[in-house]
């Protein structure tokens, strides 16, 4: 049995991750888990890879969240205040006003 050792690690929208599974089977076959996540993430993901990214980028960039908060954000796409609030106080622990909450989620919804 070989070990394979990790080489590089990079928080990635499930959007990304479902780009990269797919460039994957083009080459090699597939496991049971990894075509369960396939088919997860092809039910699941709205957005493209490129339009995840960017949502990513604009929330860090104008709220100053860390890149995995925006990460779990654009994964999860909160469609009201109240769902937003509620991920905010698990991933940021900071308190934010109804005017910047209305602003990430046009960001979200754009």
């Amino acid at each position: 049995m070989s070990v394979k050792r990790i080489r590089r690690s990079e928080d990635v929208t499930n959007a990304k991750a479902l780009e990269i599974l797919k460039q994957f089977a083009q080459s090699f076959e597939l496991n049971e888990m990894q075509r369960k996540t396939i088919d997860f993430l092809e039910k699941s993901v709205t957005l493209s890879a490129e339009a995840a990214e960017a949502k990513v980028n604009e929330l860090v960039s104008r709220f100053g969240f860390t890149r995995v908060t925006s990460i779990q954000l654009v994964n999860l796409m909160p469609e009201t205040p109240d769902e937003l609030k509620a991920l905010l106080q698990m991933l940021e622990r900071r308190e934010f006003s109804d005017e910047e909450i209305k602003e990430m989620l046009k960001v979200l919804r754009s």
